[in-house]
């Protein structure tokens, strides 16, 4: 076993044990055991049909470039790149280039242009987040929390910050090239035996593909129709993830407002994006159940429902995912 790369899964274990000490484990044990398994699978529920709309939303994108391919396909694609987001650092940042290697050669778009489609969605999902965290910041202000809303606010302008810096640098070609030649030069500096070989296919990957995925993007930008479709199923996808928290709430028998739900939804999904652990796991479960307390819901009820919760959102598509890769298999079909 690497003990390196198992460290992370290893912290995020000890975390989420030491969140149970501190919540009580006869406490929590005593919420599991009141749970409504219909509610839950309710929540449950609710992830799939983010997925779906999350799915439906890269289609779309997909579609508007003149890129063919089949919606399952999209579907297992997103998938497999929910299943390496999970195991790698920053959420949703690592599984990108594992849903492009999947469907190069199933379907007729090049990694450029796919590569456009996964950037536009990654961009296009942080529209109703950037617009929740507004909301959040309002809601925990009115209700004189200034500690949470300068949080909330620290997280909205780092969150822009990163946004803008990114935006900035793919929609130029030429800055495009010069980030992934100091990448390139960089490692090649660190492991020169495993990088050297590969210089020549690197120069032709980028002389090829940079302009299709710089064009990629000016065309969903222009694309009115992709672009206000896509971003209706970036709104619908957070709602059901808004809705999966809520019924796991509901399935353990705590009414709570929908306000909290987001306010929790979208610091949680802030931090996960930077956090160098892998999918935020064990992270994400402290930040949720810290603020839940800081709004007024027990150590109990909000460790319990953030474990829930993650297990739904974060150790379900991670076993689905493995499923996905095991029986579909990673490698690009030949024509």
């Amino acid at each position: 076993m690497n003990w390196r790369k198992a460290l992370p899964f290893i912290a995020s274990v000890v975390i989420i044990v030491a969140l149970v000490w501190w919540a009580g484990t006869e406490g929590v044990l005593r919420v599991l055991r009141r749970t409504n398994v219909y509610y839950l699978i309710v929540a449950v529920l609710m992830y799939f049909a983010g997925i779906v709309t999350w799915a439906l939303r890269w289609h779309v994108i997909i579609k508007g470039l003149g890129i063919e391919v089949r919606f399952r396909d999209t579907l297992a694609a997103l998938f497999i790149g929910v299943l390496f987001n999970n195991i790698t650092p920053g959420a949703r940042g690592g599984g990108e280039a594992f849903r492009v290697y999947y469907l190069v050669k199933r379907s007729n778009g090049s990694y450029g242009r796919l590569f456009a489609t996964v950037t536009a969605d990654r961009i296009l999902d942080l529209i109703p987040v950037m617009i929740m965290l507004v909301i959040a910041a309002i809601y925990v202000y009115s209700l004189g929390f200034t500690g949470l809303f300068a949080v909330i606010l620290l997280l909205t302008l780092m969150l822009v910050g990163l946004t803008g810096l990114a935006t900035l640098i793919i929609t130029s070609e030429r800055r495009v090239r010069r980030i992934l030649y100091m990448i390139f030069n960089l490692l090649a500096r660190l492991i020169p035996s495993k990088i050297k070989k590969h210089e020549e296919k690197f120069h032709n990957l980028v002389d090829t593909n940079i302009p299709h995925f710089t064009e990629g993007l000016r065309i969903v930008v222009r694309d009115k129709k992709t672009f206000l479709l896509s971003t209706f199923y970036s709104f619908l996808t957070w709602a059901f993830v808004v809705l999966r928290n809520y019924f796991v709430f509901v399935s353990l028998g705590y009414k709570i407002g929908l306000l909290a739900v987001v306010t929790v939804q979208m610091i949680a999904t802030t931090v996960g994006i930077i956090s160098v652990i892998p999918g935020g796991a064990g992270i994400t479960e402290a930040v949720t159940s810290g603020v839940y307390v800081a709004l007024g819901v027990t150590r109990e009820m909000a460790v319990t429902s953030s474990i829930l919760d993650r297990i739904i959102s974060f150790w379900l598509p991670l076993i689905l995912g493995t499923i996905v890769v095991t029986h579909l298999g990673l490698k690009p079909k030949e024509d």
